[in-house]
């Protein structure tokens, strides 16, 4: 079955073709069109055509036409190549091995894989020609004249069948249906690819959150260790050896902090990737660079090229039009064929006869022609077309947003980046040395110390979200940014 009919127009990927969003109801018929169904069904007893009154009333140029927004077909996902490591025997993971083991084993995607099953059954249904099993009946009995009788038997098979071409198209619609189960497991698995990626760099990200976290405890505790000395040597009040310890205490609480936060995304993706083991081995790789977003025509058109919900809400139009098709030609009436033998005996002295019939019923289709199920295949196929421009307009919208906040985070890590960050160390170092010349006192160091702690922490802030938003860019794409220059996103 041809989906796409030949010359149709493909447009820019967010500007709706004209003429493409109009519908009419083939079964909103007015009392004069079923009077006219009547009168083709009493034609049928005539013996006429029957082909008027059972085809479908749809003009193709007033359904919703498949590939406006993108490819109707299954999408191809950048998945990296490889087979999944064994659980048993691996020390580390790098970003590449979680995504291929994500694909492989990830619960979510496995149920998705499981629901394709149901479409793949449809279509062994659909294969089989006939509607229905054949019948078989028997018959016996005796005619009795003036007393006498005689033996009568007959044996007959029926067997009904569709004439307009209903296999067919029903196997059209169960393939479709199949592809369309298919483009959705391609959301599933691209959503899992996204979160595992997104996952990869926070847990990255936390570490370093955790080294900045220790290299403040231990300069909490040098100033700690030189308060401890002045007051043993009584040259400063004990009061600032409390204050050294409560500044202590709170650089270790955020250690703590970012070990429990590094523990919990661990835990997190060993149950998105479907990790068997108790623990998650190491996960090993660097961050990309930060860069400016691409520019936002390159990232809509990549998106209507490779974003599998986009293809899934195309292929969802494909399979509608399919299912209307069939819907209207389940209107057509099925006859019934059958042939019969017979076998009279006479009461009297007569030979026995043998009697060969062939049989054809013919359904009169006057009351039921299939409305509610055209009616529904109709609707569907209406909130198909309506599904696929809620979801591009949203896809969109959110790209949109994703590119704005990409370069926005740019800004925010190159400020820290040029500013706090490489004078961070000598910053500790200068104010560790004042406070042992006397130049600053316990009071100075901690409120310093906590500014510095805090823009640190706002620094790595800044790159958790680059790094997220660039994740949650490359899923609204549907593939990777910047495929030349890393495996990252």
């Amino acid at each position: 079955m041809d989906h796409e009919q030949p010359g149709a127009q493909r447009r820019c990927p967010w500007q709706r073709l004209p003429g493409t969003g109009g519908y009419h109801s083939a079964l909103r018929t007015p009392f004069a069109a079923r009077t006219r169904n009547v009168a083709l069904g009493l034609a049928l007893v005539a013996g006429s055509s029957l082909t008027p009154g059972c085809a479908s009333t749809h003009a193709s140029s007033t359904l919703p036409e498949p590939g406006i927004y993108a490819p109707p077909e299954v999408a191809q996902l950048y998945i990296p190549s490889g087979t999944p490591v064994d659980p048993s025997g691996a020390s580390e993971l790098s970003l590449d091995q979680l995504l291929v083991f994500a694909d492989a084993y990830s619960p979510a995607v496995q149920s998705a894989r499981a629901r394709v099953g149901l479409a793949d059954a449809e279509v062994i249904g659909a294969e089989i020609v006939f509607p229905a099993n054949p019948q078989l009946s028997f018959g016996a009995g005796g005619r009795t004249i003036e007393g006498a009788t005689g033996f009568e038997f007959e044996v007959a098979v029926q067997q009904r069948i569709e004439i307009a071409g209903e296999p067919g198209l029903r196997l059209d619609a169960a393939e479709d249906q199949q592809r369309l189960s298919e483009a959705a497991v391609n959301e599933v698995r691209w959503s899992v690819h996204v979160e595992v990626h997104r996952l990869f760099v926070d847990i990255l990200l936390v570490r370093e959150r955790l080294e900045q976290a220790e290299r403040f405890v231990a300069f909490a505790q040098s100033m700690r260790d030189i308060a401890a000395r002045q007051v043993e040597a009584g040259e400063s009040s004990p009061l600032i050896l409390l204050v050294a310890d409560a500044d202590l205490a709170q650089t270790r609480e955020a250690v703590i902090e970012a070990r429990q936060a590094g523990e919990s995304l661990e835990a997190r993706l060993a149950a998105v990737i479907g990790w068997p083991e108790a623990t998650l081995p190491d996960v090993q790789g660097s961050l990309p660079e930060v860069r400016q977003a691409p520019d936002v025509n390159s990232l809509l058109a990549l998106m209507a090229e490779h974003h599998p919900s986009l293809r899934t809400r195309e292929l969802a139009v494909v399979a509608g039009r399919s299912r209307l098709a069939l819907e209207d030609r389940e209107a057509w009436p099925e006859p019934t064929v059958g042939l019969s033998y017979g076998r009279e005996a006479a009461p009297g002295p007569e030979a026995e006869a043998d009697v060969w019939l062939f049989n054809l019923t013919f359904p009169i289709p006057l009351w039921r022609t299939n409305q509610d199920g055209r009616a529904r295949a109709e609707a569907e196929l209406v909130v198909a077309d309506r599904e696929r421009e809620a979801t591009a307009t949203r896809l969109r919208g959110d790209l949109l947003q994703a590119a704005i906040a990409l370069n926005a985070a740019v800004d925010r890590v190159a400020l820290y980046e040029s500013g706090v960050v490489p004078q961070l160390e000598e910053n500790l170092v200068l104010l560790q040395r004042a406070y042992e010349l006397g130049e600053v006192d316990v009071h100075q160091v901690s409120q310093t110390r906590e500014r510095l702690l805090t823009a640190t922490g706002q620094y790595i802030d800044a790159r958790i979200t680059y790094h997220e938003t660039a994740a949650t860019l490359e899923g609204l794409v549907g593939t990777e940014l910047w495929p030349a220059q890393e495996v990252s996103p």
